[in-house]
């Protein structure tokens, strides 16, 4: 009886350890897949809807006291044939003087940090399985992603994402924008 006691209560102490690894149910490729198709269907709702966008840029000193800003807020809206306008709510005058933005902070600010990786850009990627973590309490399947080639005149996202394991959707994003610059483009990108 002791015996049966001991066996039983190692089973119920190592139950934990085997019962969250999952790692070996993971099928890194299906989830890629599946959640691309999710964020391509939300990409395309996306364009139905009009949403109100802020951007918020702050400096620091090394002291960690805000030396500067740049803000701005816009209402996203698309026409019926799916054309993009941007209407500017509040845009406030810029006390940035140790950084400058450049079209192309513009252009990642607009479409690379709000990052969709949808089936169609999903050739264009290295998506690689980290493993399993929460963000904010939601348990979520992590991936590195990167381009496989930069291309002259394009900007790309580098970096981690978070898919929720339930609903499949990208719940964080964690990057940067990455890309190409010519001869003479001398630029620095956050």
């Amino acid at each position: 009886m002791r015996l049966f006691v001991l066996f039983v209560m190692l089973a119920v102490l190592s139950f934990p350890a085997w019962a969250g690894d999952t790692a070996k149910d993971v099928n890194p490729d299906e989830i890629i897949q599946k959640f691309a198709a999710k964020e391509a269907e939300f990409a395309r709702a996306r364009e139905n809807y009009t949403y109100r966008q802020t951007v918020k840029i702050q400096t620091l000193t090394d002291s960690g006291v805000v030396d500067g800003r740049y803000e701005i807020v816009e209402d996203i809206i698309f026409s019926s044939d799916g054309k993009r306008t941007e209407k500017v709510v509040r845009a406030p005058v810029s006390t940035l003087t140790r950084l400058q933005l450049s079209p192309e902070d513009m252009e990642d600010l607009r479409n690379v940090q709000p990052f969709v990786l949808t089936t169609k850009e999903i050739p264009l990627y290295d998506v690689r399985y980290l493993g399993k973590q929460k963000a904010d309490e939601i348990p979520c399947y992590v991936f590195a992603v990167k381009p496989k080639k930069l291309e002259k005149g394009h900007r790309y996202f580098e970096g981690q994402i978070w898919v929720d394991d339930r609903d499949l959707q990208i719940v964080k994003t964690f990057g940067k924008a990455v890309g190409l610059l010519g001869r003479h483009e001398h630029q620095r990108f956050p």
